[in-house]
């Protein structure tokens, strides 16, 4: 019976999370309200409160949900795969496009502050994992990287004929060659 449970909460969610996607695709994030979320998901306002405290808890929650998603992408990757970045940049793209129209929605109505900010953290972190010492100079380059990926991948994100994504990932190892290691 749990189980039965689990499998309608999730199927709630994801109606919601579609709703609030295709939602923020047409309006502003702002003038998102619960009511027009819940005719959206076809679903009843106590079921949405049973969850989310309002749309922007709802937002927060997917935001959070999806850089668990990322973190646990990244710490996947075996040791050996993880001294350059470059399979970490073909998984993100691979996630980013997978959900592609949700990140397109974040991107848009967050920008730096909301999804994107959160991706550049777990970015930082992934190049300090990968350095011998966690120098001052280190901390603030692995800013500098992430904050230079991530913005390359918005664009490349909500781009209509982006560039593909082999191109993209060797564009990025270019420019992260150049850096100090």
């Amino acid at each position: 019976m749990a189980n039965q449970e689990d499998k309608r909460i999730r199927r709630t969610k994801k109606l919601l999370r579609q709703a609030l996607t295709h939602l923020m695709q047409q309006k502003d994030f702002q003038s998102i309200t619960v009511t027009d979320v819940v005719r959206e998901a076809d679903i009843n306002r106590g079921t949405f409160y049973a969850h989310y405290r309002d749309v922007y808890d709802l937002r927060e929650q997917i935001e959070a949900e999806m850089i668990a998603d990322f973190r646990s992408m990244i710490a996947g990757l075996r040791p050996s795969e993880a001294a350059t970045l470059q399979p970490v940049l073909t998984r993100a793209m691979d996630y980013l496009e997978e959900n592609r129209e949700i990140v397109t929605a974040l991107v848009r109505v967050s920008g730096t502050e909301g999804f994107g900010k959160k991706l550049i953290g777990v970015l930082a972190e992934c190049w300090l994992e990968m350095r011998p010492q966690r120098s001052m100079e280190n901390v603030y380059i692995a800013r500098f990287v992430a904050t230079g990926i991530v913005g390359m991948l918005e664009k490349w994100i909500t781009e209509a004929q982006p560039i593909p994504k082999c191109e993209m990932v060797a564009l990025m190892m270019r420019l992260l060659s150049a850096l100090p290691s």
